[in-house]
């Protein structure tokens, strides 16, 4: 009897519980809102005493500062709230507060900047007065004593890093693959947590450089102001994984999608796009395959008060007229809530959009068109023979 009670309570225990899943349907319930944005200032330019080359990423600093970083120029620009330009951070070199190959920055919680090296990958850091502070070297858990850790994008939080970077392998066949991770860092470097890796093989002898193949989550994941990871793990579906800082996945938010059908013209863009990055390879680019459609989730934010936006193919490129994009918005349960159509001027076939907490939005015109032509590709071809003036305008979402 003891033993058939034994065996009742066993068979009675609670299965560990995985994540939540929340599946939303294709229409948010709380409608469609058109959101004005009103321009507050802008940077660069024809007339502008301000010059960008290649700018990859706007961030916002201590005391409405923001942050823009020109990967060409290797430096951070500061602009005041009123968008009048104060002075740069960092420089190209091997000294202290000095890159070579930016490719990203973060704001740690004490307002130092990060500017990301590519390779070796670094962060490089510099105070708010452009005074060094050191920097954080990352490594690798599979090649610790390696060099070659390549920085493609990273946050911060306020005792950890959320890298996303990659690193060139050699495996016991003596092919070449690129692995790729989403990571958690000490904020000495150290690696802790993956929260999402892949590997990509590289043929050395006839390089081709595939979307499908090396897309990762470059430009989709965020930070939650508790610690929480969130990212799309894949390009062809519209899928949000809400991981807890240790990396246990917490919550998966799906809604129903139809992916956007690319144009012919569309697609000549992104093989101009996907040119570029293979330049980057150090070797003899064979060609590009791309995708027929655009990725299901092209970006995503978090925000203070725990909602999540998400930016999407359909929503960048499937647009009136007026209308930058729209964006998915989802509460702090995953619940599909609204979606916001933002109206002001701007394309992201051609410019690169940045959202900046406190209700402000950054629009780079020509960013694009600027990395193309950085890296020698089509960029007349892409533009019908003209070359766009890169600008950075910000805007209130009121």
């Amino acid at each position: 009897m003891i033993r058939i009670l034994l065996l009742l309570c066993v068979f009675a225990l609670p299965t560990l519980a995985g994540p939540v899943r929340v599946d939303n349907g294709s229409a948010p319930s709380g409608g469609v809102i058109d959101v004005q944005l009103t321009e507050l200032w802008r940077a660069g330019g024809e007339d502008d005493e301000v010059f960008f080359g290649n700018v990859l990423q706007v961030l916002p600093g201590p005391d409405g500062e923001t942050y823009v970083l020109d990967v060409q120029l290797v430096q951070v620009f500061v602009f005041d709230t009123d968008g009048h330009f104060l002075r740069t951070l960092g420089s190209e070199g091997e000294g202290p507060g000095q890159v070579n190959n930016a490719n990203g920055m973060l704001t740690l919680a004490d307002g130092t900047v990060g500017i990301g090296q590519v390779l070796p990958g670094k962060l490089e850091l510099v105070a708010r007065d452009g005074a060094p502070r050191g920097s954080i070297r990352l490594t690798d858990p599979k090649a610790p004593d390696s060099g070659f850790i390549l920085l493609l994008g990273g946050q911060a939080h306020v005792d950890f890093l959320a890298i996303a970077g990659m690193r060139w392998s050699m495996n016991e066949s003596g092919e070449m693959g690129q692995d790729m991770f989403l990571r958690r860092y000490s904020l000495d470097g150290a690696p802790s947590v993956d929260y999402l890796t892949k590997v990509a093989p590289i043929n050395t002898t006839h390089f081709v450089f595939d979307e499908q193949t090396f897309d990762f989550v470059w430009n989709r994941f965020g930070l939650t102001p508790e610690g929480r990871v969130c990212f799309a793990p894949e390009r062809n579906a519209y899928e949000v994984r809400v991981c807890t800082a240790d990396g246990a996945v917490e919550r998966v938010i799906t809604r129903v999608y139809e992916s956007f059908k690319r144009s012919a013209e569309d697609t000549r863009r992104a093989e101009l796009t996907h040119e570029a990055i293979g330049a980057h390879y150090g070797r003899e680019l064979m060609g590009v395959t791309v995708e027929k459609t655009e990725p299901d989730i092209t970006a995503l934010w978090t925000n203070p008060d725990g909602t999540l936006w998400v930016r999407s193919g359909r929503g960048d490129f499937d647009r009136a007229p007026g209308v930058l994009t729209t964006v998915d918005v989802f509460d702090g349960e995953g619940n599909f809530t609204e979606q916001r159509r933002l109206l002001c001027p701007g394309d992201p076939r051609l410019d690169a959009i940045h959202f900046l907490p406190g209700g402000r939005l950054v629009v780079v015109t020509g960013a694009v068109d600027a990395y193309r032509r950085e890296n020698n590709t089509g960029t007349a071809e892409a533009a019908g023979g003209e070359e766009r003036p890169l600008e950075v305008i910000c805007y209130g979402v009121n």
